[in-house]
This record gives C-alpha cells, structure tokens and sequence, in this order.
C-alpha cells in the first residue's frame, strides 16, 4: 500500500524567512546606531565675556615699544553641529584698550572668524575641545591722522563645554589669534599733511591672547 510522506514544511519556510530578519536587522540598525548617539543641539549662540592680552606695536623714531593694555573683551559664537562632537562655528569678539606710547591712543580690536571645533567624543560632562578658525582682524584707533587697519588673521582655541540641562550650559574658551602685517611699515597712518607716524608693527605676526567664559543656549 503506497503511502503519501509529507515533507517537512519547517525548512522551507526558514529559508524564506532568512531574507525578511536580514532586512530587518539592515534597516533596524541605523535606529539602534541613533539611540546610541549622545543628545545634542543643532544650533548654539554663546555670549562671551572674557579678558584679552597681547600685542606689541613699536615707535619707528625710537624703537621704543608701543604695546596694547590687557583689558575685557566682549564676544558671541554662533555653533552649528554637523555632529554631536563635531561643530561648525562664527565668532565674534571685540576689545576696547589703549595702545601705550608717548601719546595713548584709544583703539578697538574686533576679530570675526569662520571654522570649527572638535570635540572628545567619550566625553559627557566636562567636554574639551580643540578649534581653528580663519578670518580678518580690524583695528580702530581713535585719533585724527590714524586710519583703520583690516588684515588676514586666523586663531587656535582649547576649552571645555560643560553642559547642565539639555539646552544649557556653560564654556571656557582659551585661544590665541594671529594677525598678520608687512612689517615693512608703518600702520594706521593716513599719508597727508607730512605727519610722522609713530606706530609700526614688530613683526608679520601679531599675537593677542584671550580667556573667555560663555553661557551656551541651545535650540
């Protein structure tokens, strides 16, 4: 008597199912990878206050120095992440001080800068970073005869951002900013009248130095 065996219907169905998990797993993977990513803002604004030191002018007639008084500086940084440990960033600051000489002269230094920072990504409450930017630095002083001065300038930050709810926190921000001159020269001199000009640079690198403390509010 023939008999009719039924094959098993276990392996068959597993191999059509095999597909199906993989493309699960595929597609569940970026969700999990998410989960995984520390929370953080798409954008930042980081009003600065700070102190800001730093540069030396000199007196072409005696070779004396003409040095720029340590004062405040007053700042902002606009922050975009393109990752929670990578940002993109616009910087603003700005230093009202004197230039010492036989005659002080009050000036303003303003620095707007473009770059970014890199952050420590294992890091969760006390986060350092690491920055560059590039941009132009402006000199204003205040005194007839003496004309502004707008040059290349660029800077190198270190810090640590600290946050403290999920939109707050707090940044201290150390960095040195580099403007570069001729210094072939004399600076802010407008050529007319014959007047002798009593300030010159020292070299093609000029150095300020600044130590700020920011509130960061994000969004």
């Amino acid at each position: 008597m023939n008999r009719s065996v039924e094959k098993p219907k276990s392996k068959g169905r597993a191999r059509r199912a095999w597909p199906l998990t993989a493309a699960a797993l595929l597609l569940g993977s970026p969700v999990l990878a998410a989960d995984n990513e520390p929370a953080h803002n798409a954008f930042e604004i980081t009003p600065l206050v700070g102190y800001m030191f730093g540069g030396e002018f000199e007196d072409p007639l005696d070779g004396t120095d003409r040095d720029l008084d340590a004062d405040a500086a007053f700042g902002v940084i606009f922050n975009i992440a393109d990752d929670y440990w990578r940002h993109y960033e616009f910087l603003y600051t700005r230093q009202s001080t004197q230039l010492e000489g036989a005659d002080n002269i009050d000036m303003d230094v303003q620095y707007l800068q473009l770059g970014g920072i890199v952050s420590n990504p294992e890091a969760k409450y006390a986060i350092p970073y690491f920055g560059l930017t590039v941009g132009a630095a402006l000199f204003s002083p205040d005194q007839s005869g003496l004309d502004d001065e707008t040059n290349f300038a660029f800077s190198a930050a270190g810090g640590v951002r600290v946050p403290i709810t999920d939109h707050i926190g707090v940044r201290f921000d150390a960095r040195a900013f580099v403007t570069l001159f001729d210094s072939s020269g004399d600076v802010f001199c407008v050529s007319s009248g014959g007047a002798t000009c009593r300030i010159r640079v020292k070299s093609d690198a000029f150095l300020q130095y600044a130590a700020s403390l920011g509130v960061i509010i994000g969004f």
